[in-house]
């Protein structure tokens, strides 16, 4: 479990102390999709915010590639979408905010929880919350994470190119797990991309005027080694069930019925997808 001292600082520990004493429902999922993957995340999010619903961690992967964009970010005249059609790459916008990501063999993390259970807790002391759960995954991978003590917002539509508030970087301060939210009346949701090699980082090929690569990192680079999905998953697993109440969970039939609607209203459309 958490220790009980998280947040407290902030006036709200028994918020997130009721939330921490929760059983969490773990889903380790299949590939999917990525525009299904987003529909699949909201529809999570609002099954966690029903009264008395368990909160959830989800892990996930993309097949195919996708990059995704955050909910308000302007796409037009800053992606190349005749290139990501041409090389096979999902283009869809997230529900959450925040910036591009190339998903491109990697481990996704979402995170959800209903106000029933979060209390006052905000959006910052919710990023705060989870840093332990993805430093634990990290060590049991033997590769150090610390978290951001502040933003560095640079405009960069490139995710990677830059570190938010809590978002995890490596030992030598290149961006190594990059997180988004996305808060409505009645839950929170919260989904990352964690690195398995550099290939996100090819996103400079799909977006205007780019000067190249970033500069984050990867969890095979930084452990020198290559780390499968499967081997990610694992560790993530682990490092919830050591921190946290976890049971085995998959997604129900009205889960996938629910993100079923969701990718038709919305994020198979251009009317979503490309709105900004």
């Amino acid at each position: 479990m958490l220790p009980a001292d998280q947040g407290q600082n902030s006036g709200v520990g028994g918020a997130i102390q009721t939330f921490s004493d929760a059983t969490f429902r773990l889903i380790v999922d299949t590939p999917r999709d990525g525009r299904f993957n987003m529909a699949i995340d909201e529809a999570l999010m609002e099954k966690a915010g029903e009264a008395g619903a368990k909160p959830v961690i989800r892990l996930y992967t993309f097949r195919p590639p996708t990059l995704s964009v955050g909910r308000f970010q302007k796409t037009d005249g800053v992606f190349n979408f005749d290139a990501l059609k041409r090389d096979g790459i999902t283009f869809v916008r997230r529900p959450s905010g925040g910036q591009a990501v190339l998903h491109d063999c990697e481990l996704t993390y979402s995170a959800f929880a209903g106000r029933h259970l979060l209390g006052g807790l905000s959006k910052r002391e919710f990023y705060r919350f989870l840093v332990p759960v993805l430093i634990a995954g990290l060590d049991r991978l033997r590769v150090i994470g610390i978290a951001a003590d502040g933003g560095e917002g640079n405009g960069d539509p490139d995710c990677f190119a830059s570190t938010g508030e809590y978002e995890i970087k490596s030992s030598g301060g290149k961006k190594l797990i990059g997180s988004a939210q996305m808060v409505s009346r009645e839950a929170v949701l919260q989904h990352g991309s964690i690195p398995l090699g550099g290939a996100n980082r090819r996103i400079y090929a799909y977006i205007a005027g780019s000067a190249g690569e970033n500069s984050s990192t990867s969890l095979s680079e930084e452990k020198q080694q290559e780390i499968s999905f499967e081997e990610a998953a694992a560790a993530f697993s682990q490092a919830a069930g050591g921190l946290l109440d976890t049971e085995p969970s998959q997604l129900t039939e009205s889960e996938l019925s629910r993100a079923k609607q969701l990718l038709t209203q919305r994020y198979e459309t251009s009317a979503w997808n490309r709105k900004y």
